[in-house]
């Protein structure tokens, strides 16, 4: 509609009208601040939540369609090895709660959580604060991670931003490094995360960080192998991760084209996309620093026998 008002104004020019195209620029405003009103107040479609749904119908709809939290997927229904599968409803992922609207709000209490957690830095909590319901009925955990690290290297993308000059920057390099560390510098996290999962009990639970990808990425990891689900199954929920997170970023991706060029927006869609390698680097450090897998959940996370055994009884069936 803007862009027919635009032309429209550009013809009356071209034909030699006289014509006071800043009252029709702002009258073209003024009909799309009207329309987006008026869209605002269409109701969006109610969240589909695969767990309400039978059996067959629920794995197409892992990835909840919240209007404005992005990237939220239930990780039901992956088998693991011994021929069980991980429960609807149970374990949710997610990014940010920034941009929920009041149909998610009311969404998010039905799935009757246990916990939320929340692995943002202070920066991002400060930027983009989670929007929670008014009488939050679950428990709100934070563990930040990568916080000073984040701070560092948002920093620094942003000073390249700023003077154009990303001679020497690797952004996938810096997101293989962050990877690495999820597995190792941030143990003490992650054990904090596995422990909230258990002391659930097979309660729902949300973890999130900003684009629901990376921190969020590396602990839906971890809990599907310790649930013994098949590494391919996992690294394919990984994956599914990219699509929505490049969708939630777009405009300001767009904007970033826009006023400082492809080389930056080129940059910065690498660090907000997702790539194999970089949950690869995760568990080759696992057993470069552990050992092996096993070692990493009884020494790192600290779980017994007993702990992987309550996990699996209460998130599989």
């Amino acid at each position: 509609m803007g862009c027919g008002m635009l032309l429209a104004v550009q013809n009356q020019a071209e034909t030699g009208q006289r014509v006071n195209k800043k009252k029709v620029l702002w009258s073209a405003f003024a009909v799309l601040a009207l329309v987006m009103g008026v869209i605002q107040f269409v109701p969006s479609p109610p969240v589909v939540v695969p767990a309400q749904l039978p059996d067959a119908e629920r794995a197409a709809h892992r990835l909840l369609n919240f209007e404005g939290i992005h990237n939220f997927r239930d990780l039901g229904g992956y088998s693991t090895a011994d021929g069980r599968t991980v429960k609807w409803g149970a374990l949710y992922r997610s990014g940010t709660l920034a941009e929920a609207s009041r149909s998610d709000l009311a969404a998010l209490e039905s799935l009757q959580l246990n916990s939320l957690i929340d692995f943002r830095s202070a920066i991002e909590k400060e930027e983009e604060p989670n929007k929670l319901p008014e009488a939050v009925p679950f428990a709100v955990v934070e563990i930040p991670t990568l916080d000073d690290g984040n701070k560092a290297l948002v920093g620094e993308v942003m000073e390249r931003i700023e003077s154009g000059n990303f001679e020497g920057f690797d952004a996938n390099a810096s997101m293989l490094e962050a990877n690495r560390q999820f597995a190792d510098e941030f143990t003490p996290q992650f054990r904090q995360f596995i422990n909230t999962v258990m002391g659930a009990r097979g309660e729902p639970v949300l973890w999130h960080c900003s684009a629901g990808k990376d921190r969020t990425g590396f602990a839906a990891a971890i809990v599907l192998r310790i649930l013994g689900v098949p590494y391919d199954v996992i690294m394919q929920d990984y994956m599914a991760s990219l699509e929505p997170a490049l969708a939630s970023r777009q405009s300001q991706l767009t904007l970033l084209r826009l006023f400082k060029g492809q080389e930056a927006a080129g940059h910065v869609a690498v660090m907000m996309g997702v790539e194999p390698d970089w949950l690869d680097a995760a568990f080759a450090e696992i057993d470069q620093r552990w050992g092996d897998f096993d070692t990493y959940v009884s020494e790192g996370l600290e779980l017994s026998s007993e702990d992987i055994e309550q996990l699996r009884n209460t998130l599989l069936e």
